[in-house]
């Protein structure tokens, strides 16, 4: 059986990795804006959001989780677009409170 201290330094290990995802996430998606300034694309692609959310819950093995993934990537998809914003100086982002 896992100890309170061992299951914690697992938590510490992933949250590790997730920072290390976070950050290559972050800087791929500035380098998007940098795309859509130069060729006219808007940030927000709601059609494109749905597709990653639906593409991503369904790699799921634990389909109980479906709507905690689903709001995982709604969550981080907003920072990207935020992240996005403000590369572009253009922080009239309806989602400031992030």
């Amino acid at each position: 059986m896992d100890t309170h201290e061992k299951l914690r330094d697992r938590i510490d290990k992933i949250d590790q990795e997730l920072m290390e995802l976070f950050e290559a996430r972050m800087e791929v998606s500035s380098r998007i804006a940098d795309y859509k300034q130069q060729n006219d694309i808007p940030i927000f692609d709601e059609a494109r959001e749905e597709e990653v959310v639906d593409k991503n819950v369904g790699r799921l093995k634990d389909e109980t989780l479906e709507r905690h993934a689903a709001s995982f990537f709604r969550h981080l998809m907003a920072l990207s677009r935020k992240r996005q914003h403000e590369n572009l100086k253009d922080y009239e982002s309806p989602i400031n409170n992030i």
